[in-house]
């Protein structure tokens, strides 16, 4: 993922602001739509069509992909599906609904085909069977699905993202002769935008490069320096305008005010000398000879690597220092409720993408002991952490559980492998940051309920 740890920081800390009320940070909350805070996606991407009535289409899990980069990149949580059958998008819309619940804004985006029957907008999962007009409502998925999920959700902002306009290649079957696009859109829940690849009736290309002729003017915008909403939907429009010879003209509904109060906020990856320098604080105190091997192996020439073989010299020449950090000293100091983001970066494994990902969870503190669960024992994607908070604030932390997606996991290993690493780090009575030393880069940020 793009977004990176120090970045997140105000993201984490209005989340805390907005669901929990606590003053973590100074700062102005004036304008909710734009005010920093939880920002959850539902990004969709469907293309191998399986009705031959219905032609695949190429551009529309590379738009899903490119998007969801985009949006980790801007701070969004990202829930990223491709090629979803009908019970696959059903889910994901549920999975969507349970976490936007609160948040500062919800965005939806799908790419695939797109079909409108008697002014209601249906997009279609991979397994769609479309025999006739009267199968299409319990054949595709209803926009007001996504729509009544936002409404209940009660999200500051809703952005609803279509590039589904493409056309009704089984038009033929249809009473109403409807062939072209979608429908204009009808009620939407307050603060609401929702954008078309198109004009209402008419239909988008999907594009003859690697992205859709929409997704690709919203990702150039997405790299201008106005990335109010207002902005990069102009940006995207002009774009898309000129890619299409003016023959397309993605269209806009919501208000006008929104559009320009909401912001897509920039999060910048640090470079690899930032990356050392956070392993390289992770271990400084460290007493175990191994640690120093371990950032000697991966940084041989770093910036800290005669330090390294200094340290490493002198706990090799002393029989009688520690091999592994002191026992645990109980604490109450540090005990109550954390709120924790972490966030593993992106890495090339042998030439291919190893994603990266950002969760959000809380663990427990008592007697310096922290524990903390994200997601259910034994189910993939689970993750269990537990260490000791020493009295002077440093930490040592296990990490364990399954993997979920192999995209996301070392080795493009499958689900529900059991994996398990070591987090290092430092507390204040407010704060801390823990950091991964193994395989990839990761750091955990804490900051206290209070």
């Amino acid at each position: 993922m793009n977004t990176m740890p120090f970045t997140f920081l105000s993201t984490l800390l209005s989340h805390l602001l907005r669901a929990m009320a606590v003053a973590l940070l100074s700062m102005s909350m004036a304008n909710a739509a734009d005010g920093p805070g939880r920002r959850i996606a539902l990004v969709i991407g469907n293309g191998n069509y399986q009705q031959a009535g219905l032609p695949k289409l190429t551009n529309p899990p590379h738009d899903a992909e490119d998007v969801a980069k985009a949006l980790r990149g801007f701070g969004f949580e990202v829930i990223e599906k491709k090629n979803q059958t009908l019970e696959g998008m059903n889910q994901a819309i549920a999975e969507f609904g349970s976490k936007i619940g609160g948040s500062e804004a919800a965005l939806f985006y799908f790419a695939g085909h797109g079909i409108q029957v008697r002014n209601q907008n249906y997009l279609i999962p991979v397994n769609a069977l479309i025999e006739s007009e009267a199968s299409v409502p319990y054949q595709g998925v209803n926009l007001n699905q996504i729509l009544d999920e936002m409404d209940n959700g009660k999200s500051g902002t809703n952005i609803v993202m279509l590039d589904a306009c493409r056309n009704n290649p089984i038009s033929g079957k249809f009473r109403s002769g409807q062939s072209r696009g979608l429908a204009s859109p009808g009620s939407a829940p307050k603060g609401t935008v929702i954008v078309y690849a198109t004009d209402p009736g008419n239909v988008a290309a999907d594009g003859e490069g690697r992205n859709g002729l929409f997704t690709a003017g919203l990702l150039t915008a997405f790299k201008g320096k106005d990335l109010s909403l207002d902005s990069v939907l102009t940006v995207a429009s002009a774009e898309v305008e000129q890619a299409s010879g003016h023959t397309q003209t993605p269209y806009v509904n919501g208000p006008k005010t929104l559009q320009k109060s909401f912001h897509f906020r920039v999060t910048v990856e640090p470079g690899q000398a930032e990356i050392e320098k956070t392993f390289w604080t992770s271990i400084e105190r460290s007493t175990n000879a191994a640690d120093f091997e371990a950032y000697l192996q991966k940084y041989p020439k770093g910036s800290y690597a005669l330090l390294a073989e200094n340290r490493l010299k002198l706990l090799k020449a002393n029989p009688l220092a520690p091999s592994a950090p002191p026992s645990p000293m109980p604490s109450t100091a540090y005990d109550g409720r954390w709120a924790i983001l972490l966030v593993c970066d992106d890495i090339r494994e042998k030439g291919t993408l190893v994603k990266g990902y950002t969760n959000r969870f809380f663990v427990d503190v008592r007697d310096g002991r922290l524990t903390g669960q994200r997601g259910r024992v034994g189910l993939p994607d689970s993750l269990t952490l537990d260490g000791f908070i020493q009295t002077d604030g440093t930490a040592e932390i296990n990490a364990n559980g399954l993997t979920g997606s192999p995209e996301y996991s070392v080795g493009h290993v499958r689900s529900s492998v059991p994996f398990t690493y070591h987090l290092r780090g430092t507390f204040t009575k407010r704060s801390g940051k823990a950091t991964r030393i193994e395989l990839r880069p990761c750091e955990a940020t804490f900051y206290k309920n209070e």
